[in-house]
């Protein structure tokens, strides 16, 4: 069983709100979906995530675990969307302009260093404003 990020971005709605009619609202979707849909995701994962009663919603163990996961798997999901949509940009590069006597070379590799997927490159700027070039 493949987890579905979509249920899983509702779960998170609910925990962090613990009401199911403000995560429905967050989430623009109706109340009776996202129950259906929390309700599908406790099924696929075999565990009640939610404890409901006349008081409210609380998180059991389960949720509570999931919770913790499900944040980090969500921002994991964002980045690869990122990048995914930053590859199929074609390369990025950064361009440094330099006059002589100024020394970029270590400024250049630390860059390289943080942003591999960006291709860093040094040129002498000679006669015109470094602006302009």
């Amino acid at each position: 069983m493949d987890l579905d990020l979509r249920k899983i971005r509702y779960f998170v709605a609910v925990a962090e709100l613990l009401h199911f009619g403000r995560a429905a609202e967050r989430l623009h979707i109706a109340q009776p979906v996202l129950s259906r849909q929390i309700r599908a995701l406790e099924k696929d994962l075999g565990a009640l995530l939610f404890e409901r009663d006349s008081h409210g919603v609380t998180l059991t163990t389960a949720g509570r675990q999931l919770l913790h996961d499900a944040r980090k798997l969500l921002a994991t999901a964002d980045a690869t969307r990122l990048r995914v949509r930053r590859a199929a940009g074609g390369p990025r590069r950064l361009v440094v302009g330099f006059r002589a006597g100024v020394v970029v070379t270590r400024a250049l590799r630390a860059f390289g260093a943080a942003h591999p997927d960006v291709e860093a490159l040094a040129r002498r700027v000679m006669g015109a404003p470094p602006a302009r070039a």
